[in-house]
């Protein structure tokens, strides 16, 4: 680097000191960042809003670096963040004692999401002080939806203190089981069934969905209310899927096959109705993804490939086998309309055949066959070429409202 400009600074990112923390103690993280000399290397501290790695490596032994905040994997869509560490975390850095800090960054693997933490964390590189996050948001609900009103700001009060108050640090991949959906036997026992990431009560998050709902008349005209509405309404209907879910494992083991059928139609028709509510805004479509994909072919060989990548990134992510699904699989999955009805529902209907087969007829479950089968249908849809919508349709208000009430309404009380 020195020999093709002799003002080079080497920027290096410093996630390997957390992924390999095992190798990567004082002595071997002195001997890398002391090989360089002092002002021509920064060091990017990628996951300081969870794991912050200046803090026990004494500031990077003197190393100059960037506070970063990394937030999301795989373009994943999922109402997350700890907002207290993104208003608070650059300013306490930057102060601490020998603090070798030199600037604040953003390392997303993904964007077009969680708006809310994108543009507090744009703020912080131009504040000297602490936000006050409460008064904050009240300031940032009038400025996103272009009014005051008191339900909404009631609600990103609670949403603050529960989605946006992550502590438990764990990196949030999304877990749930629509887009992330559980590849294992559940007739072995010792086996630890898996856990979509939760972290906060979901009958306040609920709360916060019907203050939202109240506060529609007011704000039927603003598009960024409107998307804030699907994204919420979303993550409710996906938190109480991980649930129903888990029922029908349940089920599943204590051989109850009415029980278990009762649950699998409540998870398919759960998948169905989220692809509804997506498809009601612009920002939530497959059709777009791929569009945006195919208009940089220049002939149908490209038209073709482009196509695959697109389906590919967002599904397999290709290194799969005939019975071994890619390592990666599910890595960006997504809450697309026309990506939950056209490979999700089938994915998980036929999960759901196998297991209700093995109850019905008293045998073990073909894991080794259902990985067969949904890896055959997700290699034919990568390859798949059929058209998906690229404008929304729907009132996502009304939608909304009625999947409330038919979820959350006075019927259903008891959930």
């Amino acid at each position: 680097m020195s020999k093709g400009d002799k003002d080079a600074v080497w920027l290096m990112q410093g996630w390997l000191f957390y992924e390999d923390s095992v190798f990567w103690k004082p002595p071997q993280m002195k001997a890398l960042l002391h090989s360089v000399p002092f002002g021509k290397m920064i060091v990017l501290d990628l996951f300081a809003d969870v794991k912050p790695i200046w803090k026990y490596s004494s500031q990077f032994y003197d190393t100059p670096y960037v506070w970063c905040m990394l937030h999301n994997f795989g373009g994943n869509l999922e109402m997350y963040g700890n907002l207290d560490v993104i208003s608070s975390g650059p300013i306490d850095t930057r102060v601490t004692k020998n603090s070798t800090m030199v600037g604040v960054g953003m390392c997303m693997e993904g964007i077009e999401h969680n708006p809310v933490v994108y543009e507090l964390m744009s703020e912080m590189a131009f504040r000297g002080e602490k936000v006050q996050v409460l008064d904050w948001l009240k300031s940032y609900s009038r400025r996103r939806y272009g009014k005051a009103v008191h339900e909404v700001e009631a609600a990103w009060e609670i949403l603050y203190r529960t989605i946006y108050n992550c502590t438990d640090g764990i990196e949030d991949h999304n877990t749930d089981f629509i887009v992330k959906f559980p590849d294992l036997d559940p007739s072995n026992r010792s086996s630890a069934l898996p856990q979509a990431h939760l972290w906060y009560s979901t009958q306040k998050v609920i709360n916060a969905l019907r203050l939202f709902l109240n506060a529609g008349n007011h704000l039927a005209g603003s598009a960024t209310y409107r998307y804030d509405l699907v994204d919420l309404t979303r993550q409710v209907l996906s938190k109480l899927a991980n649930q129903v879910y888990s029922d029908a494992i349940t089920a599943f083991q204590q051989k109850d096959a009415k029980a278990l059928n009762l649950h699998i139609q409540k998870f398919i028709q759960l998948i169905k109705d989220v692809d509804v509510l997506l498809a009601s805004d612009d920002k939530f479509l497959l059709g777009t993804w791929l569009q945006s994909a195919n208009m940089l072919a220049k002939n149908h060989h490209e038209l073709r490939q482009y196509e695959w990548n697109a389906r590919t990134q967002v599904t397999m992510w290709f290194d799969d086998t005939r019975t071994k699904q890619s390592k990666l699989f599910d890595y960006a999955n997504k809450f697309w309309s026309g990506l939950l009805e056209g490979y999700y529902l089938p994915r998980a209907s036929t999960y759901f055949q196998y297991l209700m087969k093995s109850l019905q007829e008293n045998e073990s479950f073909k894991l080794e066959e259902w990985r067969k089968e949904w890896i055959s249908f997700s290699n034919k849809w990568q390859a798949g070429m059929e058209p998906y919508p690229v404008k929304a349709k729907g009132d996502a208000i009304a939608i909304s409202k009625a999947l409330y009430e038919e979820y959350f309404g006075h019927k259903n009380r008891n959930i």
